[in-house]
């Protein structure tokens, strides 16, 4: 009997159980799925812009194109401050 170390690639089955694993994890891929709560979608349904919001975006947008929009440094550090000694 002989024995040819450069025998025929195709038939190696290591190879086939690493296409079968790829297989594998290209079908695991494909079957991510997103799942909002209840509770989100009601907060999606009840969280509408109110007017007065939207004024106050609007104000904003245009002081920001403009130019002249300033922002209040000490008014930013005292809220990263509220908020991370408030949890």
């Amino acid at each position: 009997m002989k024995i040819n170390r450069y025998g025929n690639i195709s038939n190696n089955p290591y190879k086939h159980q690493l296409n079968k694993t790829a297989e594998t994890q290209q079908q695991q891929v494909k079957q991510d799925k997103i799942q909002i709560s209840k509770e989100a979608l009601e907060m999606q349904k009840n969280h509408g812009t109110s007017t007065d919001r939207a004024e106050k975006i609007e104000h904003l947008k245009n002081e920001i194109q403009s130019g002249n929009y300033q922002v209040d440094s000490g008014k930013v550090a005292k809220k990263f401050f509220d908020f991370w000694t408030k949890s």
